[in-house]
């Protein structure tokens, strides 16, 4: 599935959210709330951190990610390299919705149980400079689907704080 989130002179990310986690979480109210939120262009504070003026997700893919080859959830934390070049490899496709050198990123979450781990991914990385292209993954966010106004600014936050490897090779 996907959704155009972005404004009239605004600029914002092209990526992809794969969830590892609860199936059924597209269908929650938390996550239906945050599409709803980004209808009405409510967007976090989060994204003023941007000095290039990133102002949010413009383009959001999202679906299930199916772990192949043995691989493990841990080695997806852990940013094992097979999976991460896997994943940048299929970042690069361009397609209709995205720009000429594709998805800026990938958020890999795992809600389970009221609680979601979340990662970013960015297309691109740039060694000599120290970027790994890898966000740190944070755990343990509560997602109280009693109150999902809340839980979807908690979630449209914690995408905010793992989008920094996004602009790798596209503005830093």
């Amino acid at each position: 599935m996907s959704i155009h989130l972005a404004y009239a002179g605004t600029k914002g990310f092209d990526v992809k959210l794969r969830n590892l986690g609860d199936k059924d979480f597209y269908q929650s109210p938390i996550f239906k709330q945050y599409l709803d939120n980004t209808d009405n262009n409510l967007v976090d504070e989060c994204w003023h951190r941007y000095g290039d003026g990133v102002s949010g997700i413009y383009y959001l893919n999202y679906g299930m990610f199916y772990l192949e080859d043995g691989y493990q959830l841990n080695d997806v934390w852990n940013g094992k390299k097979e999976i991460i070049q896997k994943i940048r490899k299929g970042l690069h496709q361009a397609n209709e919705n995205t720009t000429s050198e594709g998805y800026h990123g990938m958020y890999i979450i795992f809600p389970k149980n009221g609680y979601l781990t979340i990662m970013g991914v960015g297309a691109n990385d740039d060694p000599k400079r120290g970027l790994t292209g890898i966000s740190p993954v944070i755990k343990g966010i509560k997602l109280d689907q009693s109150n999902p106004k809340e839980g979807a600014k908690i979630f449209e936050r914690s995408l905010c704080r793992v989008s920094k490897p996004f602009n790798i090779g596209f503005g830093v």
